[in-house]
């Protein structure tokens, strides 16, 4: 089911255990026991350890997955862990992307954690599972109002380097706000430039053009999303990029139906894509309807592009050169 290159089992919830590890129980989440074997590093590899590390792909479609791995979204790690060779193999099989890699990363709390930061090589097929292996599942957090999303940012921004033509794309997966500045400190920790306080989003989203998503969970896998979190994420990047995860175990549905939408393929083909791999009717209903803002911003955005040059030639728009309606 993961594709050629991409040869294990897709683990499922039929082997999870009773409870494990956050406030929201294991076998709820439906995440497998063999993640919870396989993700059990106690200490970062320095093969994962951000401080002077520049992350580099040369593909077309370079894909990074920020993980939360503090107490309350940990098990996270283990769904994306279990659903990994379905993942990759759906983006190959379907063809949403021919030239991609992707990036493993995992977010914490810099004011309180050990490893608040780790990231992964780019990488392709089998070789994600050595990557993910390495990922200290450290369930920290401080309960300070926020995770350390603006460090990994900042990260990115400064540190991640792709070839020209690129169309990166990052996955922040997560239940709370993030600080709202860059710390000097923190930063400085981690061998990266500081001149001032800043929110890091804007220079993210530039350098990513734009293709930066928050899937955000209820908070502490609680019945309503963060009352400061969703407000947040909705003022630093497009709305329709806050993806609300309504049922933790689609979470890599979520995932790959972005990308289909940004392969260019349309919601109703995505629901067919997910009918194929075996999903139920509710599941499918749920992720589309979480996607439905995303995929009418795509359509809407791909229809002014097609219709731009009729509308310079029929002399509506705007003339660039004078910054004025014709």
């Amino acid at each position: 089911m993961g594709g050629s290159s991409y040869d294990r089992d897709v683990y499922s919830s039929s082997s999870s255990s009773s409870s494990w590890g956050s406030s929201s129980s294991f076998s709820n989440w439906g995440a497998s026991t063999t993640s919870q074997s396989k993700l059990s590093s106690s200490t970062m590899d320095s093969s994962m350890n951000p401080k002077g590390k520049t992350l580099r792909s040369t593909t077309k479609n370079p894909i990074i997955i920020m993980l939360d791995v503090t107490g309350s979204n940990i098990n996270f790690a283990r769904l994306v862990y279990d659903k990994l060779p379905m993942l990759y193999g759906q983006i190959e099989q379907k063809g949403y992307f021919t030239d991609f890699d992707i990036s493993l990363c995992a977010v914490g709390d810099a004011y309180c954690d050990d490893y608040p930061l780790q990231v992964s090589d780019f990488a392709k097929g089998i070789e994600l599972d050595s990557w993910m292996e390495k990922i200290v599942l450290e369930s920290g957090g401080g309960g300070n109002g926020g995770e350390s999303y603006e460090l990994a940012a900042y990260y990115l921004t400064e540190r991640a380097e792709f070839v020209q033509d690129a169309n990166p794309i990052v996955f922040f997966i997560g239940d709370e706000p993030y600080h709202s500045q860059v710390n000097r400190s923190q930063a400085e920790d981690l061998d990266l430039p500081f001149t001032e306080p800043i929110d890091p989003f804007p220079g993210l989203r530039k350098k990513f053009k734009d293709n930066v998503y928050m899937l955000l969970n209820k908070y502490g896998s609680r019945d309503s999303f963060d009352s400061t979190a969703l407000p947040q994420w909705t003022r630093a990047l497009a709305l329709e990029h806050v993806i609300k995860i309504n049922e933790e175990k689609a979470v890599v549905d979520l995932i790959l139906g972005v990308l289909a939408l940004l392969g260019k393929r349309n919601l109703k083909n995505y629901a067919l894509d997910m009918k194929d791999r075996g999903q139920t009717v509710a599941r499918i209903e749920g992720v589309t309807r979480a996607l439905e803002g995303l995929s009418t911003a795509l359509v809407t955005t791909e229809q002014f592009k097609t219709n731009l040059p009729s509308a310079i030639s029929t002399g509506t728009g705007r003339d660039s050169k004078k910054g004025k309606r014709i």
